[in-house]
């Protein structure tokens, strides 16, 4: 499942949840998506795919929850780390149990093994976790409802009747269908939350970079096996158990290698995976005989924003600049935050003069970009923000990332010199 990042210290009793200090339109859209929950559990004992949970509801259920409890024991430990380094949405692995659940048992019964394995989950595994406040849970396990109920609605109407695909080679498209409704709910209405929360405008900051995306897609085909196995074989369900603790642990290791080489705030690399990369890329340029150049970009008069509009804004402030930067520059160029408000751009097979025009189209899309002001208020949404940009090649200006560097950083300081929110490049007029 895909939940919101943490982002405060927790709560541990309700006195402590810090939910009524939300702002006003989270607070609404939060409480609002509870009660939504609620609703659509009252509605589906009135609706055809509900259905009255039976004995073997109760035991498919109960197999369901067991198996969600002993993976989360299983990987307590790997979990909280996960949730410890989640800048983004956080994708856990219940989902393999939950969609299990929307396809097997009435919706109120899903319901329960949602709050159940959230529950424990909880009490487990996020209650030490620092900004896991208990109504993240309550609105999470919310979320996973509304999925599931969605999940019963649509497989009801789908040929198989509750098991879509599991009887023909054909339904492998109902299958497709089932998977796309419970993400596309479940991302959605995480994505509204951190939209009202943040401020966030990036569709992948909003709905999560494509890695975790992939892997909320993976543990859905893994619940879809899940459910195939209980109808049929359920003795085989406890084999899911490897294969799932040794997913989580990669993923673990991919967050870990993310937080070494990225800058936490921007999204960008850090200055010292940046060099690594351009150093190789150097190498490479030299080998092949090719040009390369690096821009060098500051922020003018980031040290007023801050000063007179907060920390809060001026991270604002550099989140919107690396977004941009990356808008105008091609997917493998090299983006990277050397610290405070200054930023580095590598740009191979690219000459000093089509550097130049890269450099431009950046100053250009800052300069005209414009704070959002229900994230940053009306008096931070009439900045305008303008940078200086110094641009260098190789092997005009040097050999080596470091030459480069040099030249491109002493072309920024000529045009701050200038008069600020210029482009001014080694070599060129």
């Amino acid at each position: 499942m895909t939940d919101q990042p943490a982002a405060t210290a927790p709560g541990k009793r309700p006195g402590n949840w810090k939910v009524w200090s939300l702002p006003r339109p989270v607070l609404g859209y939060v409480l609002g998506v509870e009660l939504v929950a609620l609703a659509a559990l009252s509605v589906s004992f009135f609706r055809p795919f509900a259905g009255s949970p039976e004995v073997a509801d109760l035991g498919r259920a109960a197999l369901l929850v067991a198996l969600g409890v002993v993976s989360a024991e299983v990987t307590r430990g790997v979990e909280r780390m996960r949730r410890q380094f989640a800048d983004a949405p956080h994708v856990n692995m219940t989902s393999v149990w939950t969609m299990a659940a929307a396809l097997l048992v009435p919706p109120v019964v899903a319901a329960a093994v949602t709050v159940l394995l959230y529950l424990h989950l909880w009490w487990r595994s996020w209650r030490a976790v620092a900004g896991m406040q208990a109504f993240r849970v309550v609105f999470s396990a919310c979320v996973v409802i509304l999925s599931c109920t969605a999940v019963a609605a649509l497989s009801a109407v789908l040929p198989g009747g509750g098991n879509p695909g599991f009887e023909r080679p054909e339904g492998l498209f109902s299958i497709i269908a089932v998977v796309a409704v419970y993400w596309l709910v479940n991302s959605a209405l995480v994505g509204v939350v951190i939209f009202l929360s943040r401020g966030e405008r990036s569709l992948r900051r909003l709905a999560g970079a494509w890695s975790e995306n992939s892997l909320e897609v993976a543990t859905l085909c893994v619940g879809m096996l899940v459910a195939a196995l209980v109808l049929w074989r359920p003795w085989l369900v406890v084999l899911v158990l490897p294969p799932l603790y040794v997913l989580h642990r990669s993923v673990l290791v991919r967050q870990l290698e993310y937080a070494a080489t990225t800058d936490h705030k921007t999204g960008l690399l850090n200055a010292s995976s940046w060099h690594s990369l351009a150093a190789t890329e150097f190498e490479r340029a030299r080998r092949n005989g090719t040009q390369i150049s690096v821009l060098m970009v500051d922020l003018d008069h980031f040290k007023h924003v801050n000063d007179e509009l907060g920390h809060l804004v001026g991270d604002q402030v550099l989140r919107a600049v690396a977004d941009l930067m990356r808008r105008e520059v091609r997917r493998y160029d090299l983006c990277g935050r050397f610290g405070g408000e200054e930023f580095v751009v590598l740009l191979p097979e690219t000459g000093v003069r089509a550097a130049a025009e890269v450099a431009e189209r950046i100053r250009v899309a800052i300069r005209e970009h414009r704070m959002d002001e229900a994230a940053v208020g009306e008096r931070a949404a009439r900045l305008r923000l303008t940078v200086s940009i110094g641009a260098a090649a190789c092997p005009q200006a040097g050999d080596s990332v470091e030459d480069v560097l040099l030249a491109a950083d002493n072309a920024l300081f000529a045009a701050k010199s200038a008069g600020r929110d210029k482009v001014l490049s080694v070599g060129l007029p």
